[in-house]
């Protein structure tokens, strides 16, 4: 974390309060899909996440099986949970974001199955 924390810098902690909770997204996604999600996140996608209160924090994909190649995680900030609620349901019914999911998907869905957990820091935790 004090790596992460060194090369993010200050910046990393605005928007942090007390209210702030931390979703862990992971997508499951259809054979071959992994380099279409991945670009459509490079695009436009967390432009329009911003746009609606949230902050994506960070993206990974896995590198060991069964999940190489078929699985992609990432962390957002929220403000609050009722935040993080308004925010998706704005996001997911924003026209900008709804014409580049229909085009992008047009040969099938990215995603099979997706997970969400909310998390809160703890004490002992630095704020990312």
């Amino acid at each position: 974390m004090a790596l992460a924390m060194g090369t993010l810098g200050a910046s990393a902690q605005e928007g942090v309060g007390p209210e702030t909770v931390y979703e862990l997204r992971t997508y499951h996604l259809n054979e071959g899909k992994q380099p279409l999600i991945l670009a459509r996140f490079r695009g436009k996608e967390r432009e329009i996440f911003v746009r609606h209160g949230m902050h994506p924090v960070a993206y990974w994909v896995p590198t060991d099986e069964p999940l190489a190649g078929r699985t992609l995680i990432y962390l957002m900030r929220h403000k609050s949970r009722a935040a993080a609620d308004a925010s998706w349901k704005a996001f997911s019914s924003d026209p900008e974001w709804v014409a580049i999911k229909t085009e992008s998907e047009k040969d099938g869905p990215f995603v099979k199955l997706h997970e969400s957990t909310f998390m809160t820091l703890t004490d002992f935790s630095t704020a990312i």
